[in-house]
């Protein structure tokens, strides 16, 4: 009995060693490569013999040949010549295993378009559209440099939105209009707006049980991050920071058409000024609530099909998560929109 368990012992442990080894000799290359060829294996079968040519890497310059699954779904992706590509190299020791299509490379043409996006400003913004391009790019690195690293520093969502929020907008006025009255006054309406905004969002949003762990790519921060995240302060944030653009837009518009008044009749009344500036509102308010909420809806669009063909009823669609959060995302912004308006024109006509 005992020379039975020493035996199982033995061969658990040899199989343990084994898988181990396995393991270790185990590795996992993604790298570049360019399709060269691609051709059907056989008539009636749904797979390709594509060859492609690495681009990167210690296997640069060699060809690869792999085998790839035809897919006639809608959004599947069609592998052809010259396509930039990523595979995934799969090596069991020092021999190479398997190869995997991965994705299509999109860096090239994504830069492409943003070098058209920057001509563009140039073009029709000359040196104003010049410090937009710098403006967005402070908006950007704000994001990345100080909201995230707050957020993962332990600082609350609040706290960090709060803090990038003034960071963008004031940076942002003065890079394209200057140390002026004029920025200053446009400073104050888009922060009057965004606060209207945020805390219109934090109230109903916590009203309504919202709990912000509703959208899929949320689920793989939880399941990939490990990280003990707030994800309703995460909602509230991405709400007060999506409202932010466009706010700043309406405050700017607002006090440019006030301070071209009173260049051109410096002694306009204040009452004058403010109604002019509540008429130019009323002209972009539609427009610009519009604008909001058809991007917000846009980005719902798959998930308004999928209530479609299960056969919910509007009751059951507008109590669901999701759709509950996007009607607070737009509401809450559009409201902060049209507090901007007043706001603006009062600040812009009395600040002389």
């Amino acid at each position: 009995m005992k020379r039975r368990a020493i035996i199982v012992l033995v061969i658990i442990l040899l199989i343990g060693f084994a898988s181990s080894t396995n393991a270790t000799n185990q590795a996992v290359i993604k790298v570049k490569a360019v399709i060269i060829n691609v051709k059907p294996v056989e008539e009636g079968l749904a797979l390709q013999l594509v060859e492609a040519q690495v681009l990167e890497g210690p296997l640069k310059g060699r060809e690869l040949r792999f085998l790839y699954p035809i897919n006639d779904n809608e959004g599947s992706i069609r592998l052809r010549n010259n396509m930039r590509v990523f595979l995934e190299l799969n090596y069991e020791g020092s021999s190479l295993a398997s190869i995997t299509f991965i994705d299509v490379v999109r860096d090239s043409y994504l830069l492409i378009l943003f070098l058209i996006f920057f001509l563009c400003l140039i073009l029709f913004g000359g040196y104003k559209g010049l410090r937009s391009f710098i403006a967005l790019i402070v908006t950007g690195l704000c994001i990345l440099k100080i909201y995230m690293p707050m957020v993962i520093g332990g600082y609350g969502f609040i706290l960090s939105t709060i803090v990038v929020s003034l960071i963008i907008v004031v940076a942002s006025f003065i890079i394209i209009g200057g140390f002026t009255r004029k920025s200053f006054s446009a400073i104050i309406g888009t922060i009057g707006g965004t606060i209207a905004s945020g805390l219109l969002a934090l109230f109903f949003g916590n009203l309504i049980q919202l709990s912000g762990t509703y959208d899929e790519s949320l689920q793989l921060l939880i399941t990939y991050s490990g990280f003990n995240m707030d994800f309703r302060g995460l909602l509230y944030s991405g709400i007060t920071i999506g409202v932010l653009g466009a706010v700043m837009d309406v405050s700017m518009t607002i006090t440019s058409v006030i301070y071209e008044i009173k260049k051109a009749s410096p002694n306009a009344r204040i009452s004058s000024l403010i109604v002019s500036g509540l008429s130019v509102g009323k002209d972009i308010m539609a427009t610009t609530t519009n604008t909001l909420v058809l991007a917000y809806a846009g980005t719902s669009m798959p998930l308004f099909f999928i209530f479609a063909f299960a056969g919910m009823n509007a009751s059951e669609i507008i109590n669901s998560q999701y759709i509950a959060a996007e009607i607070v995302r737009s509401l809450s912004g559009s409201i902060g929109l049209l507090l901007t308006i007043p706001i603006t024109s009062f600040i812009a006509a009395v600040n002389r």
